[in-house]
């Protein structure tokens, strides 16, 4: 997989088609009815750096987060170096609830209790970091 600098344009061109690619992420999203804004960053910073539109679990439009941008429904921050970390071991289940509750992954928006208790969202949340 090609490793380009997280929340890049490139980066984000090819984490949008990677998804769309991926049954694991399209199916259950698509059967849930899921439809968001997602926003990914760095924490610190005051906005996200890219967002996905999602529309029945496909990304229909990702782009570069700016000042005119939507709010996203999702805005998930964490450190640049734990987003390396993640990119070559991404979470688990058991590993998701100890980032969130350490600090390691903030969710700005978005709730992340309510997303975890569904499978069909839970699911495709833990294999988005596989993706990146």
């Amino acid at each position: 997989m090609d490793k380009q600098e997280m929340f890049s344009h490139d980066w984000l061109e090819g984490f949008a088609e990677r998804w769309n690619n991926t049954e694991e992420m399209v199916t259950p999203l698509g059967e849930a009815g899921f439809n968001a804004i997602i926003g990914f960053g760095f924490k610190g910073e005051v906005g996200p750096r890219v967002l996905l539109d999602v529309q029945s679990g496909r990304v229909v439009r990702a782009g570069m987060s700016t000042q005119d941008s939507p709010i996203p429904d999702w805005d998930l921050r964490a450190h640049h170096d734990q987003w390396q970390k993640w990119r070559s071991e991404p979470l688990t289940l058991a590993g998701l609830g100890v980032a969130v509750a350490g600090g390691n992954l903030e969710f700005k928006r978005g709730d992340y209790r309510k997303m975890i208790r569904q499978m069909h969202l839970a699911k495709p949340f833990l294999h988005f970091f596989n993706l990146l």
